[in-house]
């Protein structure tokens, strides 16, 4: 017998859609062991998970209910209660969903709390992420710092403004964000290897994927695969005004690779580590996070993953 656990972020998205979970997974459950739960305020979700886990004797499937944010904070706490017996699946209801667009499957499948119950599950990679206060963090999609950090911090002020949610929100805050410093110092190791770029060592953005779209809808990385154990890194120049507004459409669309040549550097790694005289901006699934020379490695096949059926 299994439990299936909602965690459901009511400021999600558009509306609050706790009530219709509630009814979808009663009416989709045969044995009637769900928990649907509303979220209070930010971080509720870890607590939460962590709380039910410490405490479950029986195998549980989690799902996230939300956007990226919900998703985040749900995995964290999964990984924190080191409970090997659970399972987890997204159910989309935010404004940018970046997550699940790593398959080739429609997000409506992703919507539907039946096929969602019905799912098999698949392994999936974690980041693990560290700094110099050793608090340990996970990461599931995308980690970044640079341009696209400072783009992100800005666009959680953005989405406060009425129907700036998901891309448009994230479009807004990349022109504001053009309009200041375009450039970013700091020391990359990859796989324990200093990393030099050809032309300078300024970096326009820095970023650690493990799945392959964030920013509501960039495909940001193309090539990435959330189960092999390895990590794309990203290392795009600092670039001139110019040449920036170019770079937009085939960024969001993944086809950028050939159009930077050797002013970008793309490597499949098992850690990288930001070196910095000051604290780095790092944006972890959309969460802004300042830490002091962050370190961020592969935890391979660290999560039960639930695809729709």
């Amino acid at each position: 017998m299994t439990d299936h656990i909602f965690i459901v972020n009511p400021a999600a998205g558009k509306a609050d859609r706790t009530e219709f979970i509630t009814k979808a997974a009663h009416s989709a459950s045969a044995d009637g062991n769900v928990t649907v739960y509303a979220t209070k305020a930010p971080g509720d979700a870890t607590a939460y998970v962590e709380s039910v886990l410490a405490s479950a004797t029986r195998p549980v499937r989690i799902y996230a209910c939300g956007g990226d944010g919900t998703v985040h904070e749900v995995v964290q706490g999964i990984y924190n209660s080191h409970n090997s017996n659970v399972a987890f699946g997204v159910i989309p209801t935010g404004s940018g969903n970046d997550f699940i667009r790593s398959f080739q499957i429609p997000e409506s499948s992703f919507r539907s709390i039946r096929a969602m119950m019905r799912g098999e599950t698949v392994p999936c990679d974690l980041m693990r992420v560290t700094d110099d206060s050793e608090t340990e963090r996970i990461c599931i999609n995308v980690a970044s710092a640079g341009f696209d950090a400072a783009v992100c911090r800005r666009m959680q002020s953005f989405r406060r403004v009425p129907l700036m949610g998901g891309s448009v929100a994230y479009n807004a805050a990349l022109v504001r964000q053009f309009l200041g410093h375009l450039g970013h110092r700091f020391t990359i190791i990859a796989d324990g290897e200093e990393i030099h770029m050809p032309n300078k060592d300024e970096y326009l953005f820095a970023l650690l994927a493990n799945g392959s779209h964030y920013g509501g809808g960039y495909r940001c990385s193309p090539q990435s695969e959330l189960n092999d154990g390895l990590l794309n890194m990203i290392l795009i120049e600092s670039i001139p005004r110019s040449q920036f507004a170019g770079l937009l459409g085939p960024y969001r669309k993944g086809e950028y690779f050939e159009k930077l040549g050797n002013r970008m550097l793309h490597k499949r790694v098992r850690s990288m580590q930001f070196l910095s005289d000051e604290t780095i901006d790092m944006n972890l699934d959309g969460e802004i996070i300042a830490l002091k020379n962050p370190c961020l490695s592969v935890i391979s096949s660290a999560i039960n993953l639930i695809l729709p059926a």
